[in-house]
């Protein structure tokens, strides 16, 4: 009996070694998952959720000079998401204003949606980035 006890330790001992010693497998997250996951706050996922949930390929955190955009959709719309925490003391509303300004310069269209509206009127936001994409396609 002592044996057995022995013996089933060994493997137990030995089946955890490997355990631990395995390369563990990579995991395999898709596009849509990758683009979310660099989200930098709660609006942001919510409007990119909403954006691809309507049909749209937004991508999330896109450099842009020495500043990063917030959402892309083709067609060069930048989408900033405004959080009131960040985005209220007069430092931070004039870095906002100089961030826009640079990207506009580089071809850019800018939307600007404080929290406000991306968790209480969803629908007056995406209507506004619909007729923003369809201006600038037409163009």
């Amino acid at each position: 009996m002592l044996i057995e006890y022995i013996v089933f330790g060994f493997f137990l001992a030995i089946g955890t070694i490997f355990y631990f010693l395995r390369k563990p497998e990579p995991a395999i997250i898709s596009p849509e998952t990758a683009e979310r996951m660099k989200c930098q706050s709660p609006i942001e996922r919510r409007l990119y959720d909403t954006l691809i949930f309507t049909g749209y390929s937004p991508r999330t955190q896109v450099p842009c000079g020495h500043f990063s955009i917030d959402i892309v959709l083709p067609g060069r719309i930048a989408i900033e998401c405004d959080g009131a925490a960040y985005h209220s003391s007069p430092k931070q509303k004039s870095h906002d204003r100089k961030k826009d300004q640079y990207l506009r310069k580089n071809g850019y269209t800018v939307l600007r949606f404080t929290g406000r509206q991306i968790n209480g009127n969803m629908k007056q936001v995406l209507k506004r980035i619909d007729r923003t994409v369809s201006k600038v396609q037409a163009n």
